[in-house]
């Protein structure tokens, strides 16, 4: 029975650190596509790209690894919470390296329009929000490895903090818009990529969320939401 316990903890473990490794991967893509856009640097775009084959591959055989493992340990409580919760960090995983996939693609598309480039009115925002959102990453992931719930709190705040600088830099975009309104295609790409990076902070609050999940079992997902919501 010992022996299969260990082989069972073993096998969740090398789970963790898969994803540890598809997470810093994911963290490289959101960093290199905003230096993409920022500094106009089509190789950074071009090796986000290359990478992204990367990411689906560990999405795979992560997947595989966790569908193999339910069926092989049958794990119960603890360990199949851990399971569960994984595969589901490693689908915002996923959806993050596509948002920073998005992000190169707008690069591209911005390096291909001479003239005014209205990124550069929200270049504070976009790296600031770059920033957060890859160190939310990176605090999400390390605690999904540690098994530290804690964190969860943290990156809550820094998703709300997020939120807030992704408006304020679509209030600066509007005033781009009126300005210019022959560089309004290029001016719906910048709110995109601020959107993609709104977004990868969100996938970073769920992969912590995760975590609270495989700790205790509470799902904490709506409790924001269900908090703010109007008594009937």
């Amino acid at each position: 029975m010992a022996e299969g316990v260990t082989g069972l903890d073993a096998a969740v473990q090398a789970l963790r650190l898969e994803v540890l490794a598809m997470g810093g991967l994911v963290v490289d893509q959101v960093t290199t596509a905003v230096q993409a856009l920022l500094e106009y640097d089509r190789d950074a775009a071009d090796l986000v790209f290359a990478r992204e084959r990367r990411i689906n591959a560990y999405d795979t055989a992560i997947e595989a690894a966790g569908f193999e493992l339910l069926a092989r340990q049958a794990p119960v409580a603890g360990d199949l919470r851990a399971v569960l919760a994984i595969a589901h960090a490693v689908t915002d995983l996923e959806r993050a390296g596509d948002e920073a996939k998005r992000i190169a693609r707008f690069a591209l598309a911005t390096m291909s329009q001479p003239g005014f480039d209205p990124a550069v009115a929200v270049h504070r925002h976009l790296r600031h929000m770059a920033q957060q959102s890859a160190r939310m990453l990176r605090l999400a992931i390390d605690a999904l490895g540690r098994g530290d719930a804690s964190i969860a709190h943290e990156v809550a705040r820094m998703d709300r903090e997020i939120d807030r600088e992704f408006e304020a830099a679509l209030r600066e975009l509007m005033t781009v818009a009126l300005e210019s309104p022959r560089r309004m295609r290029a001016t719906i790409d910048t709110v995109f990529a601020l959107k993609s990076l709104e977004r990868i902070g969100d996938h970073a609050k769920n992969v912590a969320e995760r975590v609270v999940f495989i700790v205790s079992g509470d799902d904490v997902r709506h409790a924001g939401a269900a908090a703010r919501a109007p008594a009937l």
